[in-house]
């Protein structure tokens, strides 16, 4: 009698992953130009879509950043706040990068191993 296959493990992604690497690289590309509008609109003194493609893209950690931000910054001025959600949407951009490049490098494995 044969014992049942044990299950599979969750380790680390795997280093060096192709596919990985792209998805990461065009999503991160894709925030640094809701970055560069959202700075535009800053400067122009207009409110529109790059704050609002931002807050998408930083998904699900945008709305517990902006309670964040609101709770550290409540007596900052203003250009203050922006520069701490800066960084905190940055922050929430990298960390969405690290589970996308995770995501696609073990579709990666399983799309190999299947070969």
């Amino acid at each position: 009698m044969s014992a049942a296959p044990e299950p599979e493990a969750f380790g680390p992604a795997p280093a060096g992953s192709g596919w990985g690497r792209r998805v990461a690289g065009v999503y991160l590309g894709v925030v640094a130009l809701a970055f560069a509008l959202l700075l535009y609109e800053l400067a122009a003194g207009q409110r529109g879509l790059g704050s609002i493609a931002l807050s998408v893209l930083t998904a699900p950690w945008s709305a517990a950043l902006a309670m964040l931000a609101q709770a550290l910054g409540g007596s900052l001025p203003a250009a203050a706040m922006r520069v701490l959600g800066f960084v905190l949407a940055a922050g929430a951009a990298l960390l969405n990068a690290r589970i996308l490049y995770g995501v696609a490098a073990r579709a990666e494995r399983d799309a190999r191993g299947r070969r």
